[in-house]
């Protein structure tokens, strides 16, 4: 009898395991074992002929691929994910522009908010303060696209002056389904580098981003 070795739910062979206890993945040693017990088990009249032999180390084979393929990927992967010292270094000194949705009031005097529309669009922004209540809503109305800065006066939908401190803001486009977020965006030069717990983050007007949310990255003088 022959039996299909690629099965991983194999239980017919005598000798092997089958309680919860064993594994259900048929890794190269499992299948080699398997195999020469079949060889063992044969029937002497009736012997696996040489195309079934061929067939289950074919099997063999193509476990072997995978379970290398599989082998690379997870290094590539680590490769990629992982934080290069030098290449985050280099980025020292360097224009950047980064993802950004966080709006400092100092003094009653706020930082610009910039942010990118891809095309014509009516805009609204909201800000909010670190309990995540909406303290102003600023309807924008029709705007072209491009780049474009909008600075908030550090007042409420009252008209009245909140307290210093960091707000979080949203940049949306209204469209036919709904609000679009677009998110905002800052611009400065890469003051330091840091890793902290794997990951890089950059410098830039005096607050740290992640390596990821760099959008753009030029000379300074090219700025």
């Amino acid at each position: 009898m022959i039996y299909d070795l690629g099965n991983i739910y194999y239980s017919t062979l005598q000798g092997v395991r089958t309680d919860s206890t064993a594994s259900k993945t048929l890794d190269k040693d499992a299948f080699l074992r398997l195999l020469l017990q079949e060889l063992e088990m044969q029937d002497p009249l009736e012997p696996m002929e040489t195309k079934d032999m061929i067939s289950q180390l074919s099997q063999l084979t193509s476990l072997e691929q995978i379970t290398n393929l599989t082998s690379a990927v997870k290094d590539f992967v680590e490769i990629q994910t992982s934080v290069n010292p030098a290449q985050l270094a280099s980025l020292i000194g360097k224009y950047v522009v980064v993802k950004n949705n966080t709006v400092n009031l100092k003094d009653g005097e706020a930082d610009s908010i910039i942010f990118n529309l891809d095309e014509d669009a009516h805009v609204v922004i909201q800000i909010l303060d670190e309990n995540g209540n909406l303290v102003r809503t600023e309807d924008l109305g029709s705007v072209e696209a491009g780049v474009h800065g909008w600075q908030w006066d550090g007042r409420d939908d009252n008209g009245v002056s909140v307290k210093d401190g960091t707000y979080t803001y949203h940049v949306y486009k209204v469209t036919s389904s709904g609000l679009e977020e677009i998110g905002g965006m800052e611009g400065g030069v890469v003051e330091a580098v840091q890793i902290k717990s794997g990951e890089g983050f950059v410098l830039v007007n005096g607050s740290l981003y992640p390596v990821d949310s760099i959008l753009e990255i030029s000379q300074e003088g090219d700025v």
